[in-house]
């Protein structure tokens, strides 16, 4: 019996060292991606953000190229901003006219291309916050938030949009938002909590869908 509870002891405690070093790595981790925020280029910023990450490198759309007629149009019309010129702008401004109306998006970091994106949209003065995916989710509704409370976003567009809300709702979310520099969902579906955004020139860059949709 004493050999057996010796060895025992002895697996328990190597198992508590590697979850030390785990803790350790995923706290050096964070402590990198934090250092990240520091960067004043944006281009320079998503790099580095990969590099903490370990984000594979891929060439733009990849995955987006085969046509699937479940993506919707603001889906399309989003992902189409990432072409070779802006895949590693962190906050674009697009107006898609009757397709879409005005979308501002940014993608999420330290994620293999072709990346989620949280949309702002303006379309016929609604205004629709949304985190869009490229690919679909299996559920009608998910908890998540970014950081003050977490509130039920419904599953769109064929599980390629979550949805936030519409008009006040989303305003609300936006406007609190705008006040950091990143945001960061927090969410009990490993899919997407834990992603995280850089909201550098957010607020200059939905400054003309907001003179649209009047708030």
């Amino acid at each position: 019996m004493i050999p057996r509870r010796v060895r025992l002891t002895g697996g328990v405690a190597a198992a508590l060292a590697l979850v030390s070093l785990v803790s350790n790595a995923c706290a050096d981790q964070l402590e990198d991606a934090r250092l990240c925020t520091s960067e004043s280029q944006r281009l320079e910023r998503l790099a580095c953000f990969d590099k903490v990450f370990g984000t594979p490198v891929a060439a733009p759309g990849e995955e987006l190229s085969t046509p699937d007629a479940r993506r919707s149009e603001r889906w399309r019309q989003a992902y189409a901003s990432l072409d070779s010129e802006n895949t590693g702008a962190s906050v674009l401004y697009r107006n898609t006219g009757q397709a879409a109306g005005q979308l501002v998006t940014v993608p999420a970091l330290g994620v293999q291309p072709p990346r989620p994106l949280l949309a702002l949209q303006c379309h016929n003065n609604i205004t629709e916050l949304t985190l869009m995916l490229p690919k679909a989710m299996d559920e009608e509704r998910v908890r998540m938030g970014f950081g003050r409370g977490q509130t039920v976003w419904r599953v769109r567009d064929n599980g390629f949009v979550l949805s936030g809300g519409r008009g006040l709702p989303a305003i609300r979310t936006v406007k609190a938002m705008i006040t950091g520099t990143e945001a960061r969902i927090d969410s009990p579906n490993s899919r997407i909590d834990g992603l995280l955004f850089d909201l550098s020139g957010y607020r200059r860059a939905i400054e003309p869908l907001r003179e649209t949709c009047g708030w």
